[in-house]
Parts: C-alpha cells; structure tokens; sequence
C-alpha cells in the first residue's frame, strides 16, 4: 500500500512539473513574441506541442509567428488548425483570411442555394459546445412549458405556455442536429493546405496521369480519400484530382 501511494505522488508531481513546465515555455514564448524573436517563440510553442498538449489559442499564436515570418502556407495551416478546434475563433479567421489575400489561387466557389448558404453560417460560426449547450436549455424551458399548461389555471398563461412549448421543442430539436453538424464540421472535414511552391494536379494516383491543372502553396483543399501516397482532392469550385501526399498537409 505504501509502495502505490509513493508511486501516486510521484505520479502527480510529475504531473504539476509537467504543468509548470508547459507554462514556462508559453510565457517564454509570449516573451520572445513580443520582442520579434518569431523563430524562437515557434521553438518554444512547439515544445508544448511536443507535450501533446493542445488548444485553438496554442495553434493560433503558432500561426501568428509563421505569418510574421511570411511562411504562409504553415500559417495558413495553424489558423485552420485553430479553428477545427474552436469553428467561432474568430481573430483566427480574420487573420486567416489575411494568410489567404497572400496566396496565388484564387478559387471562386460554388454558390450553394440560400438555405444551404444560411445552414452553413449556423455551423460554422458558432461553436459546437454552444449549440450542444442551447439545446438543452430549451428543452428544460419546454418542460416547464408543459407544467404551465397542465396546472395553471389561467386560460391565457395556458396559451402562451402552450406556444412557447412548440417553439422552444422545435428549436431544440434544430439545436441539437446543427450542433451534430457543426461538431462533423469541426472535427471531421478533412481539409489539407498545399505546402509546395507549386503542385501538378493528375487525373489518377499516379505519376503518368494526365495533368489536370496546377495549384500553388497555401491553398486550403478538401481531401476526399487517399490511395497508394496520394490525396485526392477537391477544391470549391467543384474540380477534382490527385497529389501526392507528401504536398499536402492534412488540417
């Protein structure tokens, strides 16, 4: 009994040096950050990468430092990265969208009817704990709905109660499907960033396919599957085709 407990402390205290340690690197890193020291800051934010630990702010002040560097493509990279984590990050956005303003491709997506444009804002702009956090907000507010309209005694107070109840289920029920879309979004949309000067797209997996077009480094494509070293990929516009995997860097 007593060799387990000496071995649970020894457990936890290398879990707090753990911990400290992983603070000491990131107020090291914010240091050289704030004294333009980039390549030094990425060394030390990339040793707490090393500890496994992770987190939107993490990946978005790597990013920050590859963009003070002008590595776009490894900026790019971090901010998506940030924002798989936390899809309503938005200094992460906003400084992606300045990441991307740099790059060569310019890809003009397919536009998607109204309802798909409008769903797709819902998903992506918010959080995929807040929805999961609203939906049952809702239903406990349905619930007391019900118990209004089965024990007051006022017609009026009924009727209201009996409104609210509908609108607050059907809500929550919406909730609860478009925080199940925005989590997939989130932590299941295989996007990749190309992380060479130039990349030949082919028509098959396989270096004597027929060359389709050509992309440029930093642009953010969709993987679709992978076959024998190579990705295929889809970009917005709705084109299609294969590179090898070593170009891409998955999000």
């Amino acid at each position: 009994m007593k060799r387990y407990l000496v071995l649970a402390l020894v457990i936890l205290k290398v879990g707090v040096f753990g911990q400290e340690n992983l603070a000491m690197f990131i107020d090291s890193a914010k240091t050289a950050y704030t004294q333009g020291d980039y390549q030094n800051a990425l060394r030390l934010y990339f040793r707490v990468v090393e500890h496994g630990y992770e987190s939107p702010q993490l990946y978005y002040n790597i990013a920050n430092c590859y963009y003070k560097q002008m590595m776009i493509a490894n900026a790019i990279l971090w901010y998506q990265r940030a924002l798989k984590l936390n899809p309503s990050f938005e200094d992460a956005r906003y400084n992606l969208s300045l990441a991307q303003d740099l790059i060569v491709d310019r890809i003009e997506p397919i536009v998607p009817p109204f309802y798909r444009r409008w769903y797709n804002s819902l998903v992506v702009n918010l959080a995929p704990n807040s929805w999961a956090l609203l939906s049952p907000i809702l239903f406990v507010v349905f619930i007391i709905s019900l118990f209004l309209i089965f024990s007051s005694l006022n017609d009026r107070l009924r009727q209201l109660a009996l409104i609210t109840g509908i609108l607050t289920l059907l809500i929550s029920v919406s909730t609860f499907f478009i925080a199940s879309s925005a989590y997939d979004h989130a932590t299941k949309s295989n996007l990749g960033v190309i992380m060479e000067p130039t990349v030949v797209v082919k028509s098959k997996p396989h270096e004597d396919g027929t060359t389709l077009f050509t992309l440029h480094e930093g642009l953010t494509v969709k993987i679709e599957t992978s076959l024998d070293g190579w990705y295929q990929i889809r970009l917005d516009d709705g084109r299609v085709g294969w590179v090898p995997q070593n170009l891409i860097e998955a999000v």
